[in-house]
Parts: structure tokens; C-alpha cells; sequence
């Protein structure tokens, strides 16, 4: 279901000029001023500004289904006021003759005429599907009558609106695929079928449509490299079908190919570059993610959210030293960062255990102390260097770590036993 954006918060529909946008915004104002209707105000003066940004405009626009201005077109003899009463029964009766082997071709005329002059009641009193029928009746006879395809048409892109407005997607897709086969030209409809067939849980079809969207889109922006509301467009697309094919899909190569499309139009993009690191760390392409990352660097090099993941980059891609130099680098700018302690944590005393294990007790206890100089008072840190010098064989130096562990924490009760074996034993 699509979320409630700019365009319902100014009761405007996407596609507002921007004076429409500007005077929406003053009436509202007027009637929720900043001082009795704060909240209000807020909201408003947020779905204003972002709709008077192309930036943030083409962000919502990619997700808000398109209306379609237009209108229907009648003859004057077709849009009578009080036209004379059309007889269902004449109508039949012409019916008929049009079926016969040899088609009455003045009967045929009369005929279209009444659909249309019926069509014109139909559409004053919204009946929407009898107006839609007397329309293909008319097409049948005359496939190029123009004013019942453009009525057709239009019925079919505005019916398929409403319905997608209320969340009827089964109903706006039919109208829609309808639409497009008449016009297939028109990339409102592929961007609405896109969006409907998302939004209904289809998505192969969906993807269809997004594809061709894009590539509509990108020829147009080839023919004007500015416009900067048509390439944020295309960029939040790629973003949001990324971020999908990870999230849902679990198909890392296809968010790649999304977010590499982004850098073809945006070589500076953040987000793009970001979440390909973040999509090379969830495949363990460690690397891959630590070359994306120092790429970033250069740009944001102060950037601490970069510099902690290109740590755990740099870490598992058997880069030590220069992860623990990329954490520091993070604690400099921002000593108090609680994601990098633990990062720094979290790998010293993996590390330590991973050595201990591996019987590497002095490369061991370097990390352990390391940590300590991070966590001075954790009972933990001194409880683990106690066990590495214990599994090194040095009595006295562990006892002492179990000590000063106890000293710390008197509940510690993995030091106690320790210390009370150790006792023991002597």
C-alpha cells in the first residue's frame, strides 16, 4: 500500500504546477496557523517544501501513482442538454441491423451516433461502466472514431486511478493494461502499472514495467543531462529495487547491477556506493567491500560511519593492524562512539581467543591489553587475560588478572572458581 505523501497532505494530485503547489500551501497555512495547529503547520510546511524540491519531489513521484489530466470529447449534437429521449429499443433494433451479413451502413451511423449521445448521459450521471460499454460499442463499428477511443482511454487511465486509490490494484491493473494497449506510448500508465503490480505483490510483472519505466526515462535524460528531477527519479528507483532484491529477493547481484546503474548517472552517490560495500560485506566478498569502502574514504573522510565498516572490511579481508588504525581514526573524530568501542571490542577479543586457541598466547594477551586500555574496568577483559596466562602455564600472573577481576566485579564467579582451582591445586 502506497504511504500518504505531499500531494494528499495539500489535497493536490501528483502532477501540481508549482503555483498550484504555492497557493495550496498559503490557504492551508491560513487555516492552520503555526501558533493553534503547530503539528499541523509542521506537516504541511514539510510536504511544501519537499514538493517545491526536484530532488525530493522525483523521491515521492517514484512511488505515487500519476493522474492524468484530460477530459472527455463529445460532438454538440452528442452533448445535448435535454436531448431527445433515446429509445433502447431503436437502439436494438440498429443493433441488429449492423449484425446482418450485409451491414446497413446508414444504420451503422445512427447507431454510433445514439451510443454516443447515450454515453454523454452515462458520463453526466458517472456510470462509468455503461458509458464504457456504449464506447467499445462504438470502436466495434468504427475502429477510428477518434472521440470514442480518446473517451475510452480516458476512462480507462482515470477509472484505474480511483481504484488504485482505494487500494483495488486487481481492478486498476485491468483498466490500465487496457489503456496501454491502446496507447502504448504513454509512460504515466507503465510507471502506474509498475507501481500497482508492486503494490499487489507482483512482482515479476512489476519488474517488467519498472524496466521499461527506466529506460524511458533514461532516454529522455540523455537528451537533457540537467534535469535534475528526472535523474533523482531514476536514481531513487534503482535505490528502492536494491534495497528489494536484498531485502526480499536475497538476490545480492541484482541490488549490485541496481546500484552500479545509480553511478553510472551519479558517480558521487553516496547511498550507491555505501550499500554496494554493505552488499560485498553480506557475501563475505570482504575485499571487494574494503576497495568500496576506502573509495568512500576519499570523499567522506570523515565519515565514522564509513571508517566502522571498512574496519570489519579491512579484518576479515586479513587486513589487522589497518582495521584497528581505521578504528582509531573513528574514535578520533568521535572518542565517545559507542558502534566503534564495540567494534574494537568485539574484534580484539575475538581475535585474542581465535590466537589462544591456536596456542599464540603472547599475540593473545597483546590484544586482551589493548582492550584494556578501551575497557580499563572490565571484570571480563581481566578475567580472559587470566585465562590465557593460566593456559600459558604462568600460575602467578594468572591469579593476579583473577584478582584484580574479583576486585572489580566481586559476583564474577568464572574468576572465583578459577582462583579457588587454582588454590587448590597448589
Amino acid at each position: 500500500m502506497p504511504p500518504r505523501n505531499s500531494y494528499s497532505i495539500l489535497n493536490l494530485r501528483k502532477g501540481a504546477t508549482d503555483e498550484q503547489i504555492k497557493q495550496a500551501y498559503i490557504e492551508l497555512v491560513k487555516r492552520y496557523p503555526p501558533e493553534t495547529h503547530t503539528d499541523r503547520f509542521m506537516m504541511i510546511n514539510r510536504a511544501y517544501e519537499t514538493l517545491r524540491d526536484p530532488e525530493k519531489r522525483a523521491k515521492e513521484d517514484a512511488f505515487t501513482f500519476n493522474y492524468l489530466e484530460g477530459q472527455f470529447s463529445f460532438a454538440p449534437d452528442e452533448a445535448k442538454e435535454e436531448p431527445e429521449t433515446i429509445s433502447a429499443e431503436r437502439i436494438r433494433e440498429l443493433e441488429e441491423k449492423c449484425k446482418a451479413e450485409s451491414p446497413d451502413a446508414e444504420a451503422g451511423g445512427e447507431l454510433i451516433h445514439s451510443y454516443m449521445r447515450r454515453s454523454y448521459q452515462h458520463v453526466k450521471r458517472k456510470l462509468w461502466a455503461e458509458a464504457i460499454k456504449d464506447w467499445q460499442g462504438v470502436l466495434n463499428l468504427d475502429v477510428t472514431h477518434r472521440r470514442a477511443k480518446n473517451n475510452l482511454n480516458h476512462s480507462y487511465i482515470n477509472l484505474g486511478y480511483y481504484y488504485a486509490l482505494h487500494d483495488l490494484y486487481a481492478e486498476a491493473i485491468d483498466l490500465w493494461e487496457r489503456a496501454l494497449q491502446m496507447n502504448p506510448e504513454n509512460l504515466a500508465v507503465i510507471h502506474n502499472l509498475a507501481l500497482a503490480y508492486e503494490y499487489a505483490g507482483q512482482d515479476e510483472q512489476a519488474a517488467k514495467y519498472w524496466t521499461e519505466a527506466i529506460r524511458r526515462w533514461k532516454l529522455t535524460l540523455d537528451k537533457n543531462s540537467d534535469d535534475v528531477y528526472l535523474k533523482s527519479l531514476i536514481i531513487e528507483v534503482h535505490k528502492h529495487h536494491g534495497g528489494r532484491a536484498l531485502d526480499v529477493q536475497r538476490d545480492s547481484e541484482s541490488a549490485l547491477q541496481e546500484y552500479r546503474e545509480i553511478l553510472k548517472i551519479n558517480p558521487s552517490d553516496f547511498d550507491a556506493h555505501y550499500q554496494i560495500a554493505v552488499t560485498h560485506m553480506e557475501e563475505k566478498n570482504y575485499a571487494e567491500a574494503a576497495k568500496e569502502l576506502q573509495a568512500i574514504r576519499k570523499q567522506y573522510p570523515n565519515n565514522v560511519e564509513v571508517l566502522n565498516l571498512l574496519g570489519w572490511s579491512l579484518l576479515n579481508s586479513g587486513q589487522v593492524d589497518q582495521a584497528f588504525r581505521t578504528w582509531q581514526r573513528s574514535l578520533q573524530l568521535d572518542g565517545k562512539n559507542a558502534e566503534t568501542r564495540n567494534n574494537i571490542a568485539q574484534a580484539r577479543l575475538s581475535l585474542a581467543k581465535r590466537c589462544r586457541e591456536g596456542g599464540q598466547y603472547t599475540v593473545a594477551l597483546v590484544h586482551l591489553k589493548e582492550l584494556l586500555k578501551l575497557v580499563p574496568k572490565s571484570d571480563e577483559v581481566l578475567f580472559e587475560i587470566g585465562e590465557t596466562y593460566r593456559m600459558k602455564g604462568d600460575i602467578r600472573s594468572a591469579m593476579v588478572q583473577y584478582n584484580r577481576a574479583l576486585a572489580v566485579n566481586p559476583k564474577n564467579k568464572l574468576a572465583r572458581k578459577s582462583l579457588s582451582e587454582m588454590k587448590f591445586r597448589r
